[in-house]
């Protein structure tokens, strides 16, 4: 229920900022996306197994300003067995200096847990500076930036760290990029993004996020795709791996303003 009230006061904060920016500029045409996608599976007999999962993606601009908000929920249970029940949310706002986009300063927000990773809560934030290179068919997004972690473990004794606690607070350094592709009439669409954490307390403690995708336009807004998602954390609790990855495959629903 609380994960369920913070994903739902970021997609109302989304929203608000939306007016927000609206009024602030009527002039500037007001640009926005919306995107849904769902996936899943269930198997039953022998091996059962149900596998869900949803995102919402929302990127809103009107003028200089640029809000991006991306949330997503994967649920897993296998014989009886709960192996995911997770949430992640990261949120980043920027302003562009200038109409080419090709540098702005911004803020971010990032959240998520893991039961894999028996993380209960990590909330991330700072401020950074990017650069976006847009020429309408090929994007790319890059940002670095100084924030601060709090995250909060499930167990104490870590791999590759000495420090025994369950709440960990770092200073962070953080690296994003973004890149997408459309070809084919619109048709096909490719896209990756890279999401490197570095904390600086410790050298040993950094996180890399890889994140390939393709999609396939079948109907209007509407399309098929598959993901590959592979995380790996340097720091880790004993007895789990400190690298995991899933393969995924669902719909896409596009909605644009």
């Amino acid at each position: 229920m609380i994960e369920f009230k913070f994903i739902l006061n970021i997609i109302l904060f989304s929203l608000f900022s939306l007016t927000i920016l609206n009024a602030q500029n009527s002039i500037d045409s007001l640009q926005l996306i919306l995107k849904l996608e769902i996936s899943g599976r269930k198997i039953s007999g022998t091996f059962n197994q149900l596998v869900a999962g949803a995102g919402i993606g929302l990127d809103i601009q009107n003028g200089k300003w640029h809000l991006e908000n991306k949330t997503n929920y994967r649920y897993n249970k296998t014989n009886s067995t709960l192996i995911e029940d997770n949430w992640y949310d990261l949120a980043i706002l920027k302003y562009y200096i200038n109409r080419t986009k090709k540098l702005f300063p911004g803020i971010f927000y990032h959240y998520d847990n893991s039961l894999i990773y028996r993380i209960n809560s990590r909330h991330q934030y700072g401020i950074g500076i990017g650069s976006t290179l847009d020429n309408g068919l090929r994007k790319l997004s890059l940002i670095a930036a100084l924030g601060y972690e709090n995250t909060d473990y499930n167990g104490f004794q870590f791999v590759n760290s000495a420090r025994d606690m369950p709440k960990r607070q770092n200073g962070l350094f953080l690296f994003k990029a973004n890149y997408g592709h459309i070809f084919a009439n619109n048709k096909i669409s490719i896209s990756s993004q890279l999401f490197y954490f570095q904390s600086l307390r410790e050298n040993a403690d950094y996180d890399l996020w890889l994140s390939p995708k393709i999609s396939f336009k079948f109907w209007k807004a509407i399309s098929i795709y598959i993901a590959y998602d592979y995380r790996f954390e340097n720091v880790y609790l004993e007895t789990l791996s400190n690298y995991n990855d899933i393969l995924l495959f669902g719909l896409n629903l596009n909605i644009v303003d």
